[in-house]
């Protein structure tokens, strides 16, 4: 598994998307391009892989597709329509870059002539409250820094509400 942080301007989401699909098909992987700011960091990305890889094994996954399994749990929802806010907008774009199986080395050159890496983000904690509907008391009660656990609480969750 590979994950890095990149920058992508996007003229047409289903454009870009074909791009990165071109990339994980020559190269058998899965890649999936997530919206940073919705993102608390590599940990979060990791807990949605394992959940997602999982729910395929044990024959209980809710999309068609491992990506979209994986924006299902990255994004805390049960529903595909609701994960995928997670992926490419148009126009500027941070994202982190998740390749998993195949060659990864080589899909990640695929993806980087695509995706101008960068260094790590910091994550947005408002957005991440808002997004994953964490309150307060709860960030009180878990300790400051730690809404990256909060976060993944949330990915672990989806498998109760399925």
């Amino acid at each position: 598994m590979i994950i890095f942080c990149g920058t992508v301007t996007v003229d047409e989401v289903k454009k870009t998307i074909a791009q990165v699909n071109d990339a994980a098909e020559q190269t058998d992987s899965t890649v999936v391009l997530f919206d940073a700011e919705k993102i608390a960091g590599f940990s979060h990305i990791e807990s949605a892989v394992m959940h997602a890889k999982r729910s395929f094994a044990q024959g209980n996954a809710i999309a068609r597709s491992l990506s979209m399994e994986i924006l299902v749990y990255v994004s805390g929802q049960r529903q595909c329509s609701l994960a995928s806010k997670f992926g490419l907008h148009e126009g500027e774009n941070a994202v982190y870059v998740l390749i998993l199986d195949g060659d990864e080395e080589r899909a990640a050159g695929l993806v980087k002539e695509i995706v101008t890496e960068c260094e790590p983000f910091l994550p947005n904690e408002d957005k991440l409250k808002a997004e994953f509907s964490i309150t307060d008391a709860e960030l009180e009660a878990a300790g400051e820094n730690r809404i990256e656990e909060l976060v993944i609480e949330r990915v672990a969750l989806v498998d109760a509400w399925k």
